[in-house]
């Protein structure tokens, strides 16, 4: 037995036993669980292939963020920041209001699209297939007018992540792969993941997403996100 004293630079902090109370092993282990990488990727390929037959083809931009900025992909914007005389901008005056603000000076600005973000949205544009549920149309009144709002569930698949904030475009009309006519503009409010566990629920490294249930947001008429270009 191991006496804890007092030593002259203060107490020292008692080891707790490792075991300190009687257990009973109720079910042994008889099989040891293995990641199961092929029922990982079927499921995916059964998810994909359903959006395809009964889905559509849209496209998909990824908003920029602020751990994207963190890590140096993207710069914060500095062109729709105050300056004392707007025709003839200070550059150093806005780059200060940038970096103190750290948002959009003014949500229609050419340049972030109010996102704050310079180019507001990646530079990969995605070609993606999706399924969406009927939505009923409610109408909404806004100051510049009224517009049918839908809110659709849809689904995508498991790749890439989509998130809150990211741009969705319905295209009517396809020429091969250049999208030529579009159907409406939507933002992602919310994402569901889903995903299937293979292997013992001690890390995530046996959980894989399947596929991602995303409600969209109407996106209104005359909205600066009408021209972000997805071509």
């Amino acid at each position: 037995m191991t006496d804890i004293g007092v030593s002259g630079t203060g107490a020292q902090s008692a080891v707790p036993p490792y075991q300190t109370l009687p257990y009973i092993e109720v079910d042994g282990l008889y099989v040891v669980k293995q990641e199961e990488l092929w029922a990982d990727s079927n499921q995916q390929k059964f998810h994909e292939e359903a959006l395809q037959w009964y889905g559509e083809k849209c496209v998909v931009r990824k908003l920029w963020r602020a751990e994207d900025a963190a890590a140096g992909l993207v710069t914060y914007c500095i062109d729709c920041q105050d300056s004392p005389n707007p025709s003839s901008s200070n550059q150093n005056i806005q780059i200060r209001a940038s970096k103190v603000y750290r948002q959009s000076g003014n949500s229609y600005c050419p340049t972030c699209y109010g996102t704050t973000f310079t180019g507001g949205f990646q530079m990969v544009v995605y070609h993606l297939y999706m399924l969406a549920a009927d939505s009923p149309q409610v109408r909404q009144k806004l100051t510049t007018g009224q517009f049918w709002k839908e809110n659709p569930q849809v689904q995508f698949s498991h790749t890439p992540n989509i998130r809150q904030g990211d741009l969705v475009i319905r295209i009517s009309q396809w020429n091969g792969d250049l999208p030529v006519q579009e159907d409406g503009r939507f933002q992602v409010s919310n994402t569901i993941p889903h995903s299937i566990r293979t292997g013992p629920n001690i890390s995530n490294d046996f959980i894989h997403v399947i596929s991602q249930t995303c409600t969209l947001e109407n996106v209104w008429p005359e909205h600066p996100l009408y021209y972000v270009p997805y071509i």
